[in-house]
């Protein structure tokens, strides 16, 4: 089943394939080569969805999708604490500070082919 359907769905088929296409290991915990090593794998979000909305932009930004195992993005609810010490790490304070102030504001996705283009250029 899809998560999403019609150009919506298209643009979230691009996200995964873009995040397995540059990531290799769970980005919240010490498992390593999911996909190799038969791991399932998802594409998971710095905040839920559910909270910052699947039209907003800040929903489809990649620097807050990552890979992760299915444990972390699923009962360890996207493991918040340790996916915001490795964002720090990788983008620094201030690009996360700017968007923990803002995926509340609602800035919708207007073109989704946009969004397409971008994580198949990824």
């Amino acid at each position: 089943m899809r998560r999403y359907t019609g150009i919506k769905g298209l643009a979230w088929e691009a996200v995964k394939r873009s995040v397995r296409r540059r990531e290799k290991h769970c980005y919240t915990c010490s498992k390593k080569d999911l996909l190799a090593n038969g791991y399932k794998a998802d594409s998971g979000h710095y905040r839920p969805v559910a909270l910052v909305g699947s039209n907003n932009r800040w929903s489809w930004h990649p620097k807050f999708i990552h890979l992760q195992c299915s444990y972390c993005n699923g009962a360890g609810q996207g493991m918040q604490k340790e996916y915001r010490e490795h964002l720090v790490r990788d983008y620094g304070e201030k690009v996360v500070k700017e968007f923990d102030d803002n995926y509340r504001k609602v800035n919708p996705v207007k073109n989704w082919q946009e969004i397409i283009e971008l994580f198949d250029s990824l």
